[in-house]
């Protein structure tokens, strides 16, 4: 964005000066040459009742300059709370304060009558366009913003100062109410389908505050969009308006409605309605709420949850390449996320519509029949359908007759289905009331209440929706089981115009049973949003009844790896790729993702026979071990001919955090495995969102290139088979310890005290729960080596850990260890087994865990010269121990050598440019390239270490040469591993031998001897 000279020089000049006047003068200055604001609306030394003036008001903020922010900081904390109640005294609404002294500036609310920080910023005037935003966002003067991705993310985004208020405000009312049972249930259900959605818990008071931010903004902007004047903050988030106005599933009442039980709440939801009202909504041409869902949930946080949101031009290619019937073909996002594909898809769909020449006023309700979404994700389905609504804009306005939004909260992949003999059944675990409460009605064999809804109601939504209505008015008017199956049954009888069948009596009956949890719900003061969940989780039967509803399935399944799933999902995950012919076990077992079951269950549950399917998936995908069924196409539901694949290498950034492929397959009675080549995109982006148009300018297709090559886990090198993966001492904090302060006796050192050691890397639950310590024999203390721990020729930091292990190899349980003597040891691991216990995932002991596949007992009775190397990294580093008895932790591979030459030999192959190179083509790729080190070296012609061959020797006298560099070169205290790994690099290059190891290297590899 271009800004005028003279503001630019406006804003060099506040970065530097130091003066109060020039600081006020400079604000003035801002307001009326970039937000356009008349002098006449800014107040200048407004004088306010607490005996005091405040620099300027302009709206509902107020200005404090200052001389230098810092030194007369205790001033703003002082006079800026008089000044922020005394205007929202007078005026009712809620005011903002900024403090600056031109260089820093600080955003201030009150909060509960306390001063808080809301966001800060310092001014660079290099940026101006970063700032400016950012004092947009601050003081919301301008109107008739554009709905680009930037100025979305700006002004509602996680760094805005109207998300910051929300989050405050939002955190206070739930002080308020978290005793309440219905939004106490809004809470519990939320979480339990955030569990099914990523296979274990993630629910956190962040998490469900900024969740529930993100559907209020979404629900405002559906208003906005139809240009509703509606001001009603408890209409606005039931959706009473847009059922008035003849628009069905856009907004609802949901789990996030708990906001509007409070005065405060529906003051806040005001707020953020006249903040989204300043956006030119009519002008939407992309999916531009995915932009608030990224910029609001930590990408850490969403990387765990396998969410990775897909860009607009990789959405609007695909939709274009796979759709090319829009007005015949039915097409279904079974993961629509916030509505990217769904978006395009209406898109198409209009598009083709106009140019058909299909009358106005049946475009918008032909495009719901045609296009449809599901998401299990509660937050991404609110989205989407208001995303959809977007796509919409166009028509709505010439709509004749109702319109319903065909986005549903459902589970796509069945999990909650239950299979029964002639049918299937919906079942919902109802999470349990407050302590105290009662449990009556049907529950399962567990004790655990539940609502049951049988598949002959819920493959026909409009029969499914009478039913669960009358049911919730059956309630309400105390009706009786008998009563309220007789209106069943009538209800039936009318939808079809037939007398009830067998089939639907026993359906009748079994609705019957799950009314009386249904109404006890209801008297317990937990019903508020049953009608809504049943209604939405019903869909997935719907639309898979009848052999599928789609003749296209597109989008971008979750990637969620199995050692991430809870232990209830991998079990079912587990059952159910075995079954389809898609699960891949041995050491490659926890590699296996959720994506490659979601794409062939989808496929066979709602595609129709010769239907297309296009899927955004990892390249793993292309290249790794745990989907090579997946590559096959052979599945036990079905068929598929994989006909086309296009790829993104990590060149192409910012997209996902790894290389990412697109598979398109038609639904067929044979197999097809996936094609020899592929169209391969390569290029850089100026931004994630960049929209198609600069996607095609930045980007390089190469079509027919070959497809990347399959990773090996065979053959290669003899070295393959001798080195082992070390063991997974996870979680950390029940396994790392710190030795403990003693007094001036000091502690006794046949077993002394410690504690766990906590880092800030750690993982929930771990991070949130509290430490363990006691005393531990010093047999069982251990240095632990991590993959951080090794530099090229030289260990790094090692860590202490208690590992429960005796020298002969034997494994020790509490039980086992107290067994033996070891009284100390045995009361550690009784602590940290009741930890893991009461928190694990995975269905294993502690020492399972421990000693995974061997991964721990193997590395005993130590050898006295082991070869280890890191597992990941993009840039090998790899040491020799020499009779150590660091236990080697599972992000490094190690293996035992038969002399200090051998040893010598594999470090210079392993640590070498030579081999890197050579070997990247078969790792596993990230967001900075090549990842992941695993056993690939050895798919190189590595051969086994012979003294008698002259190469072989120099190769291992240069390795030995490198040794002793590496352990002269001084490390800065508190280094880095990877800054220590560069010095070292670095002392190697430059002595020389680095480039000698490098030609050696190199005429090994290419085959001479």
């Amino acid at each position: 964005m271009n800004h005028r000279p003279d503001t630019l020089e406006l804003l060099k000049h506040l970065a530097t000066c130091r003066d109060h006047d020039a600081v006020k003068a400079g604000f003035r200055d801002l307001l009326v040459r970039e937000f356009g604001v008349s002098l006449h609306d800014v107040r200048f030394e407004q004088r306010i009742e607490v005996r005091s003036r405040t620099d300027a008001l302009i709206g509902r903020t107020v200005f404090e300059a200052k001389r230098d922010l810092a030194r007369e900081w205790t001033d703003v904390e002082r006079k800026m709370p008089d000044y922020l109640a005394n205007r929202e005294a007078e005026t009712g609404e809620p005011f903002v304060g900024i403090a600056s002294d031109g260089k820093k500036w600080v955003v201030l609310a009150l909060e509960r009558g306390e001063l808080v920080k809301l966001r800060e910023t310092t001014l660079d005037p290099n940026k101006p366009a970063e700032f400016l935003a950012w004092l947009d966002g601050a003081l919301a003067l301008k109107f008739s913003l554009p709905p680009d991705a930037l100025t979305i993310k700006a002004e509602l985004g996680g760094d805005s100062v109207a998300f910051h208020y929300a989050d405050s405000a939002l955190r206070a009312l739930w002080s308020r109410l978290k005793t309440d049972k219905a939004v106490i249930l809004k809470r519990q259900l939320w979480a339990q389908l955030l569990k099914l959605v990523y296979g274990r818990e993630v629910e956190s008071d962040a998490l469900w505050f900024q969740h529930t931010f993100l559907v209020v903004v979404a629900k405002c902007i559906a208003v906005a969009v139809l240009q509703m004047k509606e001001d009603n903050p408890k209409r606005l988030l039931s959706g009473e308006a847009f059922k008035a106005a003849g628009i069905e599933g856009a907004v609802e009442s949901d789990f996030f409605d708990w906001v509007v039980s409070d005065g405060e709440g529906e003051k806040l939801v005001r707020r953020i309605m006249a903040h989204v009202r300043r956006f030119r909504l009519s002008e939407v041409e992309s999916d531009v709420l995915k932009i608030l869902y990224e910029s609001l949930i930590d990408r850490v946080e969403r990387h765990g949850l396998g969410e990775y949101y897909t860009p607009d031009w990789i959405a609007a290619k695909i939709v274009r390449h796979t759709i090319d019937r829009p007005l015949e073909q039915k097409v279904l996002d079974p993961a629509c996320g916030s509505g990217t594909f769904l978006f395009h898809a209406v898109r198409r769909f209009l598009a083709e519509a106009e140019d058909s020449g299909m009358v106005p006023d049946r475009r918008a309700f032909e495009a719901t029949q045609h296009v449809a979404g599901m998401d299990i994700h509660p937050v991404a389905v609110i989205i989407a359908r208001v995303t959809y609504l977007l796509a919409l804009v166009p028509v709505l306005r010439n709509r004749k007759g109702a319109v319903s939004t065909p986005v549903y909260l459902g589970d796509t992949m069945q999990l909650s289905i239950s299979e029964m003999i002639g049918g299937k059944e919906l079942s919902i675990r109802v999470p349990p009331p407050p302590a105290g409460e009662s449990h009556s009605g049907e529950s399962d064999a567990n004790g655990r209440e539940q609502l049951d809804f049988p598949d002959t109601f819920c493959r026909d939504p409009a029969l499914f929706d009478k039913a669960i209505e009358r049911m919730r008015t059956g309630s309400e008017q105390s009706m009786k089981r008998d009563q309220i199956e007789l209106a069943l049954s009538r209800i039936v009888e009318q939808h079809y115009r037939a007398d009830v069948t067998q089939e639907q009596r026993y359906a009748i009956t079994d609705l019957g049973k799950t009314y009386l949890t249904f109404d006890k719900l209801r008297r317990e003061g937990r019903d508020s949003v049953w009608a809504y969940v049943a209604r939405n989780l019903s869909r997935p039967l719907a639309f898979s009844a009848g052999g599928g509803w789609a003749n296209i399935v597109v989008g971008n399944p979750p990637w969620v790896a199995f050692r991430h799933m809870s232990g209830d999902l991998q079990k079912r995950f587990r059952e159910l790729a075995q079954v389809e012919r898609v699960y891949v076990g041995g050491k490659l077992a926890t590699q296996n993702d959720l994506c490659a079951l979601f794409t062939v269950r989808t496929a066979a549950l709602y595609l129709r026979s010769a239907g297309r399917i296009a899927f955004v998936l990892p390249m793993a995908a292309l290249t790794r071990g745990q989907f090579e069924k997946l590559r096959l196409g052979s599945f036990h539901s079905g068929k598929i001919q994989w006909d086309e694949v296009w790829t993104m290498d990590d060149s192409v950034q910012p997209l996902f955090p790894v290389p990412s492929c697109v598979v398109f397959g038609r639904r067929r009675a044979t197999s097809r495995a996936m094609p020899e080549t592929v169209r391969a995109y390569s290029g850089r982006l100026p931004f994630r969102d960049a929209p198609e148009e600069i996607a095609d300018a930045r980007l390089v297709v190469t079509e027919n290139a070959p497809i990347p090559e399959e990773a090996t886990f065979t053959g290669g090198s003899i070295y393959r088979k001798s080195f082992r993966q070390g063991a997974t001492l996870v979680p950390r904090m029940l396994c790392f310890v710190e030795r403990n302060q003693t007094g001036r006796l000091g502690a006794d050192p046949s077993a002394p005290p410690v504690s766990s050691r906590r880092n800030s890397q750690e993982k929930m639950p771990w991070k949130e729960l509290a430490g363990i310590e006691g005393r531990v024999e010093k047999d069982f203390l251990y240095p632990v080596l991590l993959g951080e721990s090794i530099l090229p020729y030289r260990v790094f930091n090692a860590l202490e850990g208690v590992v429960p292990v005796t020298k002969s190899g034997g494994v020790l349980n509490a039980k086992a260890a107290l067994e033996r003597g070891f009284d100390h040891l045995a009361g550690w691991m009784r602590k940290a087994e009741k930890v893991w216990d009461d928190n694990r995932a995975a269905n294993m002991s502690l020492v399972q865990q421990f000693d995974y596949y061997g991964k721990l007992a193997s590395q005993f009775p130590m050898a006295p010269l082991r070869v280890v190397y890191a597992a990941s990294g993009t840039i090998p580093a790899a040491c020799m121990l020499r009779k150590s008895s660091a236990v080697i932790e599972h992000g490094i591979y190690w293996s035992p050598v038969s002399s200090v030459g051998e040893g010598h030999f594999l470090l210079s192959i392993l640590n070498s440019e030579a081999a890197r190179v050579r070997a990247a083509p078969q790792q596993a790729r990230g967001q900075w390239g090549a990842r992941h080190f695993d056993k690939v070296m050895f798919n190189l012609p590595i051969p086994r270490f012979d003294s008698k061959i002259g190469l072989h020797r120099e190769i291992a006298a240069a390795a030995a040469d490198a040794e002793k560099i590496a352990a002269e070169v001084i490390l800065p205290e508190n280094a880095k591993f990877q800054r220590a790994r560069g010095l070292v690099r670095k002392a190697l290059i430059e002595d020389g031998v680095g480039g000698v190891i490098e030609e050696l290297v190199v005429r090994l590899l290419d085959g001479e001897t």
